[in-house]
């Protein structure tokens, strides 16, 4: 299509003819080069054939150049919708979430941090008892977790080193946003001694004052902020049934796991202090019992 020149320089008019009656397509390419070179050929005027070409070499060039315009916007458009789609899967693969653990609690391990004893993954470097876990900003791990990571620094953030005179013992991890989600989707749950505990279903009665555990660690081993005392009677009000102990952590603890069940609170639990321990009063849903059973 473009080279209609050098096509019409080895013909002559009538020649040509039948290239422009063959099809619809070479008769619009072709109809108007036709018609030139029929004027040339009727009066050979000086310079009339120099003219014609220089016209035909004209129109191959805007043909030319419209084909390109049109390939180059093309492939842009491809160009643009690839580069588009490869940098919104770069971002996904590298968003990750931020947050402040203390060293102490941690082993630090290529690619990972195992915890341990019960610890915090906090939103900032304040004390632990400052920050609340119902909104988010501390989720605990027990002992023995291995949490992957991706990053890991010291904290630099002035406002931050200014909390308390521990935040230089705190670091802060860079993980990816799943992990963060895998763990917060563990908030409310907790671990009970089953022969303790009589099933109502989606209650259940202490038949003996017992512990609601965050892990199935002896609560001997726990420490104080692992622990809730449950008064004989006191129901607990759950979310879905008691089950099996599932979590691979959990489940390497001792011998007796296989007699607890992790349980998941229908609504954050109520408490007293007392001697270091919190003692359940019931639940935040759930009415407060006026008097335990004897």
């Amino acid at each position: 299509r473009q080279d209609t020149l050098r096509l019409v320089s080895f013909l002559e008019a009538r020649s040509l003819q039948p290239a422009v009656a063959a099809s619809r397509s070479s008769k619009g390419q072709l109809q108007d080069t036709l018609a030139a070179l029929r004027k040339v050929e009727a009066n050979p005027d000086p310079g009339a054939l120099e003219v014609f070409e220089l016209q035909q070499g004209l129109r191959d060039l805007e043909t030319v150049l419209a084909e390109a315009q049109q390939a180059t916007l093309g492939n842009a458009a491809c160009g643009w919708d690839a580069a588009w789609q490869e940098l919104s899967s770069l971002e996904t693969k590298l968003e990750t979430e931020m947050r402040y653990v203390y060293g102490p609690d941690w082993e630090i391990k290529p690619g990972k941090l195992v915890s341990k004893k019960g610890t915090w993954l906090k939103s900032s470097a304040r004390f632990s008892w400052e920050v609340w876990e119902a909104m988010g900003e501390k989720m605990y791990l027990p002992a023995g977790v291995a949490m992957p990571i991706l990053q890991i620094g010291r904290v630099v953030d002035q406002e931050e080193l200014k909390l308390h005179d521990w935040v230089c013992q705190h670091l802060r991890v860079w993980m990816k946003p799943e992990i963060v989600r895998t763990i917060q989707a563990r908030y409310g749950i907790w671990f009970v001694y089953w022969p303790h505990f009589e099933d109502r279903d989606l209650v259940i009665v202490p038949t003996v004052d017992t512990w609601l555990k965050r892990s199935c660690q002896m609560s001997g081993e726990l420490q104080p902020f692992e622990l809730i005392y449950v008064p004989r009677g006191v129901p607990i009000h759950l979310s879905k049934r008691a089950h099996l102990v599932d979590e691979d952590w959990e489940r390497a603890r001792h011998q007796h796991v296989h007699l607890h069940r992790k349980v998941t609170l229908a609504s954050a639990p109520v408490t007293v202090k007392q001697e270091g321990y919190d003692i359940l009063m019931g639940q935040r849903d759930n009415p407060v019992p006026l008097q335990l059973q004897p």
